[in-house]
């Protein structure tokens, strides 16, 4: 028996150093050639929930949704390459390489149009993880949402679920990096989770893997009433796994890539995913700030693609302003993907929270929800208090699936438009917050037609007395008891913020001169005025 351990682990060793030793290559296709696949029947590569979505938003089923070649594939095996990834969209196979040598062969192949070197990831020894500190804060008294009461009032997500709007029917896939303890931890209703798939290793290992996916599911699924109640507790959920968390490679976008065709192909209606790119373990491979175009790095193309294809994809805008990249990060630059920053509970910037804009001018994050800290569930089962965008993220994507479960003659880009023209600095936004802190019931109201969000039906008189500008507050509409005024300068910055009553004056003489956008926001409206400060 010892012999035979002996061997195994002799075996083992001998594996993971010929691993060690790959190098990982990205293989572009010049078409897509001979496929096992034919548009005629897409029900042969996208599902029938999938096919019910392209059909429902006019979306064309086109040559990009066929499968890669599996001969093409059978090729590069036999030059000696292991597949680790494909992406239909792009017409790409990710390999390893053991020989390297047997690249120029490959290279010549009449199918191959170039390769992108992605280094070689190398497993650490001994390897300590060190987790982010968990912050425990007073909490006030508990609503029925629990410790989660905040962060889902704060863009009054209790009054759309009040509606009847929970996620019924609506799918989210979850692309993260481990889902310690998802299939058996005690605030986690099983019959939600519809379907699992890791894109690194053959099976998703609950046991030993790590525990961040979990703790994001937390923000979205959880329902206890008593504790905790996620932003879409009724929700149906896919868990993709797609990050290697021991390594920070260019791999792990193609593996991404992977994750999102997969969860178009089953059908889903809304991605989340708390992954982020910009600078790697081998610093040849960093991205660079002009990248941030929504269009150059390998998995912004992939979510570019995936707007196209209908999908809702929510990301986070990364932790990196405490760092030398400070910048949002990869895919959080695309166009149509709604990127989410993180603030604190009294709505101030999350000092780590990644920042705008893009290179090519575009605002973003495009809004913000909080993060600094967050509420989750562990993987235990126990409640705890996490910073990150990584759980900004989900809130928001958590809402995001209610409102279109509410709208559902709307696209994905419309629901996207909805939520920036309902928040909190749509007409004066900035590089830190973006639009602002979306109004979930305002925009479920002006979707639906109850009531325009943006009326000029002011409940504020502005008029100027000897100094400068004096807000005052009208009638209120029924059911408002005050109204959050912020006072922006024309580069978007918060110069003040007040809470109104009606009938309360506010002198701004105080301003320095200049030119400034007075937003007011209540439950059901939003006013945006200019006023210049002489």
């Amino acid at each position: 028996m010892k012999r035979r351990l002996h061997i195994a682990l002799l075996l083992l060793a001998m594996l993971l150093g010929v691993r060690a030793q790959e190098q990982h290559y990205r293989i572009w296709f010049t078409d897509k050639g001979e496929s096992a696949c034919s548009l005629d029947r897409p029900e042969q590569f996208l599902s029938p929930r999938a096919l019910e979505h392209r059909q429902k938003y006019g979306i064309a089923i086109d040559s990009t949704d066929l499968p890669v070649s599996p001969f093409r594939l059978q090729q590069l095996s036999e030059q000696g390459a292991r597949i680790l990834a494909t992406s239909k969209w792009l017409n790409t196979a990710t390999i390893a390489l053991t020989d390297t040598t047997r690249l120029s062969d490959i290279a010549q192949l009449p199918f191959v149009s170039r390769f992108d070197r992605l280094g070689s990831p190398v497993q650490p020894t001994g390897l300590i993880i060190v987790k982010p500190r968990k912050k425990r804060v007073e909490a006030e008294p508990l609503s029925f949402y629990g410790e989660a009461a905040q962060q889902i009032a704060l863009h009054n997500g209790e009054r759309l679920h009040q509606a009847g709007f929970r996620g019924e029917g609506m799918t989210i896939a979850v692309i993260d990096g481990g889902f310690l303890n998802a299939d058996r931890n005690p605030q986690f209703d099983p019959d939600h989770i519809v379907g699992v798939h890791d894109f690194i290793d053959e099976t998703m290992d609950f046991r030993n893997g790590d525990s961040h996916g979990s703790e994001v599911l937390s923000t979205l699924l959880v329902n206890d009433s008593n504790q905790f109640i996620g932003t879409a507790p009724q929700a149906s959920y896919w868990l993709l796994r797609s990050e290697d968390t021991a390594t920070e490679y260019p791999t792990e976008e193609d593996y991404w890539a992977a994750a999102l065709e997969y969860a178009d192909s089953v059908g889903v209606d809304v991605v989340t995913s708390s992954l982020g790119y910009s600078r790697f373990d081998d610093s040849r491979y960093d991205h660079t700030w002009d990248d941030l175009d929504g269009h150059t790095t390998f998995i912004s193309q992939a979510a570019a693609r995936g707007v196209e294809k209908g999908l809702l994809i929510v990301v986070s805008a990364g932790n990196e302003r405490i760092n030398e990249w400070q910048k949002i990060t990869f895919p959080a630059d695309v166009a149509g993907v709604l990127s989410v920053g993180a603030i604190s509970a009294n709505r101030q910037p999350a000092y780590f929270s990644g920042a705008g804009p893009t290179a090519d001018g575009r605002v973003k994050p495009d809004v913000v929800a909080i993060g600094a800290p967050a509420a989750i569930i562990d993987s235990e089962g126990n409640l705890q208090w996490q910073n990150g965008t990584s759980f900004s993220a989900p809130i928001m994507a958590g809402l995001t699936a209610c409102l279109w479960q509410a709208l559902p003659q709307l696209s994905a880009r419309e629901i996207i438009s909805l939520i920036q023209q309902n928040s909190s600095q749509y007409l004066a936004p900035d590089s830190l917050l973006g639009y602002g802190i979306p109004d979930f019931y305002a925009a479920y109201r002006q979707g639906a037609a109850i009531e325009t969000a943006h009326t000029t039906a002011a409940p504020l008189q502005l008029s100027y007395r000897e100094g400068g500008p004096v807000i005052s507050v009208k009638a209120l509409p029924a059911g408002e008891e005050s109204l959050d005024l912020c006072i922006y300068n024309p580069g978007g910055s918060l110069v003040q913020r007040h809470r109104l009553t009606e009938g309360e004056t506010l002198d701004l003489t105080g301003l320095n001169p200049g030119i400034y956008f007075l937003s007011a926001r209540g439950r059901q409206f939003c006013w945006t005025q200019k006023i210049r400060r002489l």
